[in-house]
């Protein structure tokens, strides 16, 4: 079952909705930083074929079978170090370790439905589970363990608004061109549940980097480093390295050859 967090939960912390005027820019900061990262999506090649009306749905259906196998990959790493990190907050900060543990609990399950869905559309269980992740995988795994071990706990917060919204923005575009092309929400329901399910995880992380700017100012910096370090390894190198798997335009990924490419089709 989902945990949605209510205004009264949020309004638990200690600052209680009653932010600093700091509060309102810096999260101005990350939505302008997030609408940033968007406009370097959309001009990718990846985003194109995606949009192109030209492109054949198998194609499309390609690219998405191999994102969710990157979120496969990744996921795991990511939720692990994340919890890590959670857990070095302050031990008097009850409430926001109550919430962000809830929010993390129901992230670890995404982990499986990326896996359903790219059985679902024809990714090879073997496969997925036979070759290492690939490299952009292990860097978001090791970007996010670096974070989890030598960054300020919260950081998370910062990192974590990059995926919470970024993931609204791109999956609320997607589902009319679901629906356009006449897709079936069987092996899509990934994207499609996080059309609505990141719209309130992304209204559960401003509020947590508004409550922490406000009694924290300190804070500010951590979540915007752990913002960008976290940009730089997604989601543009892991969903360039899922399109050139899918459309087989780079040389093979199996894991055992030095790195010379991208990836590696699937079937």
């Amino acid at each position: 079952m989902s945990h949605e967090p209510h205004d009264h939960e949020t309004e638990q912390l200690p600052s209680q909705g009653r932010y600093s005027p700091r509060a309102a820019e810096l999260v101005k900061i990350f939505d302008d930083r997030v609408e940033d990262v968007y406009r370097q999506v959309r001009e990718q090649p990846f985003w194109k074929t995606l949009m192109d009306a030209k492109t054949s749905n198998e194609t499309c259906l390609k690219i998405f079978r191999e994102v969710f196998l990157s979120i496969y990959w990744y996921q795991r790493q990511t939720t692990e170090a994340g919890f890590h990190m959670i857990g070095r907050l302050p031990g008097s900060e009850e409430t926001m370790l109550k919430l962000l543990m809830l929010h993390k609990i129901e992230e670890a399950g995404h982990n499986g439905w990326a896996f359903r869905d790219y059985q679902l559309l024809g990714g090879s269980v073997e496969y997925a589970d036979k070759i290492p992740m690939s490299p952009a995988c292990f860097a978001i795994a090791g970007v996010w363990w670096r974070m989890a071990i030598a960054e300020s706990p919260f950081g998370y917060i910062g990192a974590e608004y990059l995926f919470e919204y970024l993931t609204m923005r791109v999956a609320q575009d997607l589902v009319p061109v679901f629906k356009q092309r006449g897709f079936k929400a069987e092996g899509l329901k990934f994207i499609i549940d996080h059309a609505t399910e990141d719209e309130k995880h992304a209204k559960l992380v401003r509020h947590l980097i508004s409550d922490s700017v406000t009694r924290y100012p300190e804070s500010e910096a951590a979540m915007l480093r752990c913002f960008d370090y976290f940009r730089q390894v997604y989601p543009l190198p892991v969903w360039t390295e899922a399109y050139e798997r899918a459309t087989g335009i780079t040389p093979q990924w199996d894991g055992d050859l030095p790195w010379s490419g991208l990836g590696k089709p699937t079937k």
